[in-house]
């Protein structure tokens, strides 16, 4: 943004000569968030003006609906820079750093966390909910990390209707569903959405009647996560569909996996999580990079399966090809020592 503009006779006058009322009212509530962020850095008066907290949390309750939830809203006040410094940790998207980090020590001393989800069709907000996980138990902390949208039997309509076309349906789902997971922690007033907001993959389910539709971030896993380079933090979403019904949410889970597909505990998920909030890079998505980002992991996921695999052949061959010359070499030995009668 400029901070100068011209009058009709031609004649340059700065920004400042406009009323700040008519700019806070008239221009700045129009702006989305990229847009105060920029015209915040074009001069002193703007960068006064668009750090005032009623207009980032207009932003922020404008792109998320769950954050509206009194818990939420109470854990965002307590945030250095408040609803600005909300949006910066959980607009842009995440991604994972080049090269190694150091290791990163977690404290152990988070007692929750709070998920603030929003899944969009379209531009029709048609679901949100904020859920607390007690992160200060056992169960949680040795067992898979895991976190379930919904409840018992619970399912969400979206305004989609299954015409029995699967693959129609599925590039319906993949152009207009967006899906926003943002994981807060109240203790270090920090968060990261760990959902790609778009879908990543929109696949046919395994038992031949459901939709996959997969949202991912990938992370560093250098944190004690033996024998792993990234990580990947999933929302994974079962969509039913039946001809002629409108296509429902049946499941939605959040759970995060190392390179050799093995799901994380609640710690090691708690350390991975920690870091990306607090040194993780965040971009603003472009398109569907973040899609390309995750067929690019795949494939070194699987090369990397594949040369487990065939290192896991050779140590097989040579653990048996040892057998056979130690089996010879006693026969060899008990003949020369006349063991065996004649």
């Amino acid at each position: 943004m400029d901070s100068k503009c011209c009058d009709h006779g031609g004649a340059t006058t700065t920004i400042s000569a406009v009323h700040t009322d008519v700019i806070e009212s008239h221009i700045l509530t129009k702006f989305d968030g990229a847009s105060l962020a920029c015209a915040a850095s074009t001069s002193h008066l703007l960068h006064n003006l668009c750090n005032k907290q009623s207009l980032w949390e207009d932003v922020c309750n404008a792109t998320w609906d769950s954050i509206k939830d009194p818990l939420v809203r109470k854990t965002i006040s307590d945030f250095s820079g408040g609803y600005r410094g909300f949006y910066s940790d959980a607009f842009p998207v995440i991604r994972s750093k080049h090269g190694r980090d150091k290791k990163y020590h977690y404290e152990g001393n988070i007692s929750e966390l709070i998920s603030a989800v929003d899944i969009h069709y379209g531009d029709e907000q048609i679901f949100s909910k904020v859920i607390v996980t007690d992160t200060d138990n056992k169960s949680f902390l040795h067992f898979s990390f895991w976190v379930d949208l919904f409840d018992n039997k619970q399912t969400v309509k979206i305004p989609l209707k299954f015409e029995g076309d699967e693959k129609k349906c599925m590039l319906e789902l993949e152009q207009n569903l967006k899906l926003s997971w943002i994981v807060i922690d109240p203790t270090k007033k920090r968060a990261v959405n760990v959902s790609s907001l778009r879908p990543v993959s929109v696949q046919p389910s395994w038992n031949g009647y459901d939709i996959q539709v997969i949202f991912a971030t990938i992370l560093s896993g250098e944190y004690d996560v033996e024998g792993s380079d990234l990580v990947e933090c999933r929302v994974a979403a079962t969509l039913g569909c039946k001809e002629g019904k409108y296509v429902k949410f049946r499941e939605v889970i959040l759970y995060s996996e190392d390179m050799q597909m093995r799901r994380l505990s609640g710690k090691k998920s708690l350390k991975i999580l920690e870091q990306a909030m607090e040194s993780g890079e965040r971009k603003k998505e472009n398109g569907g990079e973040m899609k390309e980002i995750y067929e690019k992991y795949l494939d070194l996921k699987r090369n990397k399966m594949e040369g487990k695999k065939r290192k896991e052949r050779v140590l097989n061959l040579v653990y048996k090809l040892s057998w056979v010359a130690y089996f010879f070499a006693f026969v060899f030995l008990c003949s020369s020592l006349n063991v065996f009668p004649n």
